[in-house]
């Protein structure tokens, strides 16, 4: 399925704070742009800007969703390594429970629920907080890459 979004530019779509050389767009219109792009495999854009804009425009989208990629990168490394160091705690705890040889029914009990929690909160890192990276990052690729056709 294909989605065309259509942009209307005014004079104030960049972030008032971005350098000249490095045009970012402001965040209502990354925003949008990124909300209205959510479900569709298939995009394009048709933006009705200045003949003077256009260049610097998709400039401007390039630069803000690149950068928006690159931090969802560096906030999925650590997430990462918490999911390894979970699961690693994890098999040590039950390990040493096992060597120590518990047999008591409520330090069992903790022992086994305290794995059981390590071992879900890196199933819900991997499965659900990943996957809802990765799913933004493809969404960013996609408005990148999606042709712009200015009028």
């Amino acid at each position: 399925m294909s989605k065309k979004i259509d942009l209307v530019i005014a004079e104030d779509y960049l972030t008032p704070f971005g350098a000249v050389q490095n045009p970012r767009l402001s965040p209502e219109l990354a925003d949008y742009l990124s909300t209205e792009a959510y479900y569709y495999p298939d995009l394009s854009l048709e933006i009705r800007c200045p003949a003077a804009e256009q260049e610097r425009l998709g400039q401007a989208i390039s630069n803000t969703f690149e950068q928006k990629c690159v931090h969802l990168r560096g906030d999925m490394r650590p997430l990462r390594v918490q999911a390894m160091c979970l699961l690693a705690m994890s098999l040590v705890l039950v390990l040493i429970s096992t060597t120590l040889n518990i047999e008591g029914t409520i330090s069992l009990g903790m022992v086994t629920i305290v794995a059981w929690m390590m071992v879900w909160r890196s199933a819900e890192i991997v499965l659900l907080d990943l996957r809802a990276a990765n799913r933004d990052i493809k969404k960013f690729q996609r408005i990148i890459h999606a042709p712009k056709q200015f009028i």
